[in-house]
């Protein structure tokens, strides 16, 4: 990126010795004392001697990127810079830019102004006046009181075309100049009318000002004094003068309007402010009416969950709405609503068509009559957006306190239950079989050498195969059999037992819930491990309830103590690892 050139304090510059004394209007060049940024942007051209920088350029590596100003603000500067040092040591090319002329000698000899042609002085003298103007006015002011002398100008405007006819955007000069009377050129080039030979008693020019991203976006047009005419010579300078204020006009046009947007913006905003104080107002009013919500607003606090949300706003709902039911379409809970009377009975949904906007992403609520008939007019309370509101974030928050508590049993990385919820469903399952006589199993599967993975292939290659052997176990399970991740690369599945199964005190031989597991898995698992992509080594074990333990602190001890390396079922000296195929 660019940046900015240092800006050293401001010695006293030494250009130089000129080898011819008087080119340039001083002669040898003494000591003058340059600016920080002066002296920066000379040292940029005389470091690239006979390179052409833009005014982009310049500002980008003099002021630097962050420059919000005109870049005309180099012409400023390289006139500085001539008027302390030499008028020939920085070289205009007209449309291009600056550079510092490129001899043999490292020199070079211009002429001096006094020493330039009539038509010269006349276009530098409107180039160094169009740099102080302002406005398009301004700027046409400047051309006509440089070209008033030479070329007897009396009045210049600038013209935009309107269909078949002119758009004066601003004039000066002669008030009584009729532009509109002057005829749109066919062609795109200079338009001269009248003057020697004309037979019109005011010579008139039409000159187009083209830009190279617009287009030809305006005309230049100019009057002469009456008797007054232009020779070829005198419409050279007036096209010269034409293409060089073209920019300043272009460039003090775009500045009106964007003085113009911001009063516009403010008007906007001052608007947009009054609203805002309506707006207040209204709220203020409707605080007021706050109060007749307090029933609502109590029933609501005391709701512990959802569905006691809606019993208790429902039926207040359908009252403020002046009819018999409500319904409500909650986020996630399919496209079926429920629907209660304003008696606290359940009711039919509605007969017509669900609102367009129910089973989206938020709480849709909509009180309507079972009977078809529409509320009347004044039935529904000025209170009703009110409750509506309120009710819509009870529930919102009702659902969000719902959703923290599944996420706060389920693992985010694979989408199963976690350590939280294991524990808690195995009481549930200690407790259920005590109760009714039943049985089930607690198997453990583990990645044995998770670590080694990590600090060999990396923590994405560790978690891709923890991931797929989630994945692994979500499928092979039964539908009423749950799985867990318990920490890391160790998991637990609860495998429930069929009512008819044999319940085998320990040591007895493995429950036939936990054999059919056996079958299943370790086909499985065997697979994963051969087609790992690294050595992966797999550790299981299984216990069953009653026949191993009867408490959830000893089923879980015991399946930890038994978790060694080797698949379910595996022959003696079989173990679950592969190395990776290469």
């Amino acid at each position: 990126m660019p940046r900015t050139l240092p800006h050293p304090p401001a010695p006293a510059f030494r250009l130089p010795d000129d080898p011819e004394p008087g080119v340039g209007g001083r002669g040898p060049a003494g000591r003058a004392a340059l600016t920080a940024r002066e002296q920066a942007l000379f040292e940029l051209l005389s470091r690239h001697r006979g390179r052409l920088f833009t005014r982009a350029e310049i500002v980008e590596r003099v002021w630097g990127v962050a420059f919000g100003g005109d870049d005309r603000i180099v012409d400023v500067y390289v006139k500085r810079i001539r008027r302390k040092l030499r008028d020939d040591v920085i070289e205009t090319v007209r449309g291009g830019g600056y550079r510092r002329p490129e001899r043999p000698d490292g020199r070079q000899a211009l002429p001096h102004f006094a020493h330039l042609s009539a038509d010269a002085r006349t276009l530098l003298g409107v180039g160094r006046r169009v740099l102080g103007a302002s406005t398009p006015r301004a700027v046409l002011g400047e051309v006509r009181g440089v070209l008033a002398p030479p070329l007897r100008v009396s009045a210049v405007a600038l013209l935009g075309a309107a269909g078949a006819g002119w758009e004066v955007r601003e004039t000066c000069g002669d008030a009584r100049a009729d532009w509109l009377a002057l005829p749109v050129p066919e062609g795109s080039g200079p338009v001269y009318l009248g003057g020697e030979g004309g037979g019109r008693a005011r010579a008139a020019a039409l000159l187009p000002l083209v830009g190279p991203d617009v287009g030809h976006w305006a005309t230049l047009a100019l009057l002469a004094e009456p008797g007054a005419g232009w020779d070829a010579g005198a419409r050279a300078q007036l096209e010269a003068v034409a293409a060089l204020v073209h920019s300043a006009l272009r460039l003090c046009l775009e500045t009106e309007e964007r003085v113009r947007a911001q009063q516009e913006l403010r008007a906007l905003t001052a608007d947009l402010g009054e609203r805002v104080r309506r707006r207040t107002e209204a709220l203020a009013r409707a605080g007021a009416e706050q109060e007749a919500l307090g029933e609502l607003s109590r029933r609501l606090e005391g709701a512990g969950g959802v569905a006691e949300g809606l019993a208790a706003a429902l039926p207040v709902l359908a009252r403020l709405a002046g009819t018999t039911a409500c319904a409500a379409w909650l986020p996630g809970r399919g496209a079926a609503p429920t629907c209660l009377r304003a008696d606290g009975t359940p009711g039919t949904p509605p007969h017509r068509p669900f609102p367009p906007e129910a089973g989206g992403g938020e709480v849709t609520l909509h009180p309507y009559d079972e009977a078809g008939r529409p509320p009347g007019p004044g039935e529904a309370s000025p209170l009703l957006p009110t409750a509506v509101g309120s009710v819509t974030r009870t529930l919102a928050r009702l659902l969000y306190l719902e959703a923290l508590e599944a996420a706060a049993l389920t693992d985010e990385d694979t989408g199963l239950g976690n350590r939280q919820a294991f524990l808690a469903d195995l009481a549930g399952e200690v407790a259920y079989s005590a109760r009714h006589g039943t049985g089930f199993g607690l198997a453990l599967v583990e990645i044995g050498n998770i670590r080694s993975l990590n600090a060999t292939v990396g923590y994405a290659g560790g978690n891709d195969m923890i991931l797929r052997l989630a994945a692994t176990l979500r499928e092979t399970r039964r539908t009423e059999d749950r799985v867990y991740r318990l920490n890391g690369a160790t998991f637990a599945v609860l495998l429930r037992f069929p009512p008819q199964a044999p319940l085998l005190p320990a040591p007895g031989p493995p429950a036939p819930g936990l054999e059919g597991w056996r079958e299943r898995l370790r086909p499985v698992l065997a697979s994963l491990a051969r087609h790992a992509p690294f050595p992966l080594e797999l550790c299981s074990s299984q216990v069953s309830c009653p026949g191993d333990a009867r408490t959830s602190s000893d089923l879980l001890r015991l399946a930890l103590a038994r978790l060694a390396p080797g698949l379910p079922g595996a022959a003696p000296g079989e173990r679950g690892h592969v190395h990776a195929r290469d």
